[in-house]
């Protein structure tokens, strides 16, 4: 009878074990995080600029806003997020600015009311492309980390922020740019 629990208990724990690993095979877990060097560009971002203390369901809620917009056609490109990184705003605190990054400003009439724009210029990019689901991608912090692992090896030194492009089919990419 004994070893008849223990069978069965053994049986149970390789069938949890079986169903974990293809979770996170399913959720990307195993994908590679590769860091891709491109060429330099010019881009415009118009949207909204906060500096707040990080509350995900918030921050979620806004980029939802911003997605609407972009999706209305009242903004046009594609949903952008930059984090800047701010040491004088305390660590519970973050800066970040939501809205639609084009390529360049001059096809825009007028910003709808309540939006800003800001522009950037850089000559060597570092693109992530994230393609895991977000309970399995790796933490921002990891990602910075191997952007600025290949800066370094690049021979580059990156700004001081970061951008999300979210893409129509759900994925997005992370870009550090360099100075």
């Amino acid at each position: 009878m004994k070893r008849a629990k223990q069978f069965y208990l053994a049986i149970i724990i390789v069938c949890l074990i079986i169903i974990a690993w293809s979770t996170y095979y399913t959720l990307g877990g195993f994908d590679p995080v590769i860091v891709y060097v491109m060429e330099g560009k010019e881009r415009t971002v118009i949207g909204k600029e906060y500096i707040e203390k990080f509350r995900y369901a918030e921050f979620k809620n806004k980029i939802e806003t911003a997605k609407i917009e972009v999706d209305s056609g009242r903004l046009r490109g594609m949903l952008t997020v930059i984090f800047f990184q701010n040491d004088t705003i305390g660590k519970d605190s973050v800066h970040y600015f939501i809205g639609a990054s084009r390529e360049e400003i001059k096809d825009v009439v007028r910003l709808p009311a309540g939006y800003t724009y800001k522009e950037f210029k850089t000559d060597k990019i570092f693109k992530i492309f994230m393609t895991q689901h977000e309970l399995v991608r790796p933490t921002p912090e990891e990602v910075a980390e191997l952007a600025q692992i290949k800066a370094i090896e690049e021979g580059a030194v990156l700004q001081p922020l970061s951008f999300e492009l979210y893409y129509p089919d759900q994925s997005f990419s992370v870009e550090f740019w360099a100075r």
